[in-house]
């Protein structure tokens, strides 16, 4: 089967405040929801402590969910809290960040010309907290459009590993040679789907990796400028990298 994956923040929606709270400040925001005493330990220590974690989930490519990783986080700092209060701060936290949520330029629109199209449709995002997408999905009006939405938290696989694009494959019974990724990543999005076996796609745009790497930078199948109008240019790729039935 071929199908389609498109990476999440900065692809389809951008939501900073969502991004921050994965990749810098959950825990510590979490302490400040429900206002529990720090003790002996500091928002630095908490912060350095989630930022550790977060590297050496990069590191192995096993991900560590919003829940466990918070959990692990206070535990670690003998900073008490009960788990159920902690999750429903995570959830609550989470879903006031989807406010901030805008969507990338020609994002929705792509997303319906490539549904309407007939073609199989994928998220594939490195995230610790799998519903987030799901809400951002549901406001923007496509969530019907993908056959499968695929996060670090629900599969267990950061993107340092082509291990989440080939569960993503797996859920959506895709072939990785005749399938594309696109994001606006050329470690995560690029690098790594191609390490998986995928034709990937570069949108370019002026963002930063958030995790500096000395890794040589990857060379995408194709670069695109911007998702407007890019539902045709997709499915012309598709249709290059398509197995005759007959092969």
């Amino acid at each position: 089967m071929q199908v389609l994956t498109f990476d999440f923040h900065n692809t389809l929606a951008n939501c900073d405040p969502w991004f921050d709270l994965e990749v810098r400040d959950l825990p510590s925001a979490v302490i400040d929801h429900l206002r529990i005493p720090l003790g002996e330990a500091s928002k630095d220590l908490v912060d350095t402590a989630y930022r550790r974690l977060r590297l050496d989930v990069i590191t192995s490519g096993n991900e560590i969910d919003a829940y466990d990783a918070v959990s692990l986080v206070l535990a670690g700092l003998d900073i008490p809290a009960d788990r159920q209060a902690v999750e429903l701060a995570i959830d609550e936290l989470m879903f006031e960040c989807t406010g901030a949520m805008r969507p990338v330029a020609g994002a929705v629109e792509t997303v319906r010309h490539l549904h309407g199209s007939g073609v199989k449709l994928g998220v594939v995002s490195s995230a610790v907290h799998h519903q987030t997408l799901e809400w951002i999905l549901d406001t923007l009006g496509i969530a019907s459009c993908f056959d499968a939405v695929v996060t670090s938290a629900s599969s267990g696989y950061y993107k340092s590993t082509a291990a989440i694009f080939h569960a993503a494959l797996d859920r959506l019974d895709g072939d990785p040679a005749t399938s594309v990724h696109v994001g606006d990543s050329l470690r995560w999005d690029v690098a790594t789907a191609q390490q998986a076996g995928l034709t990937a796609v570069w949108l370019k745009t002026p963002r930063r990796e958030t995790f500096a790497s000395t890794a040589p930078v990857a060379t995408p199948d194709l670069t695109l400028e911007s998702l407007e109008d890019a539902g045709p240019v997709l499915i012309d790729l598709l249709a290059r990298i398509r197995v005759p039935a007959n092969a």
